[in-house]
């Protein structure tokens, strides 16, 4: 699936819109109230009026299914958050260092 293609959910009727058919879905929901706002079908953000134009790209379904276990393709740069596992391999190896302290503080 193409990851700029975004689709919503007419938080009115429940119906699956592709982007290109929301303004169409506005004019013709059967939901009560009508279609007051669409929700990201990938994010679940809601967006009310037009605002959902704006909304262009979303997670990926890598992102969103492996959620805490999803490694990321390297874009950011900064310092990837370290799981429990990770964190604790860390703090073996510093207090294994020579002239490591008794007590070794876990890391930042």
């Amino acid at each position: 699936r193409d990851p700029n293609m975004v689709f919503f959910l007419c938080d009115s009727c429940n119906e699956t819109l592709k982007k290109s058919r929301v303004d169409a879905h506005v004019f013709q929901c059967r939901g009560s109230g009508g279609c007051v706002s669409v929700s990201c079908v990938d994010c679940n953000v809601s967006f009310f009026g037009d605002d959902y134009r704006s909304h262009t790209s979303c997670v990926s379904e890598a992102q969103r299914y492996e959620k805490t276990v999803y490694r990321g393709g390297g874009g950011g740069g900064g310092k990837a958050k370290l799981g429990p596992q990770e964190r604790w391999n860390a703090t073996i190896a510093r207090a294994a260092l020579p002239g490591a302290s008794p007590a070794v503080s876990p890391p930042p």
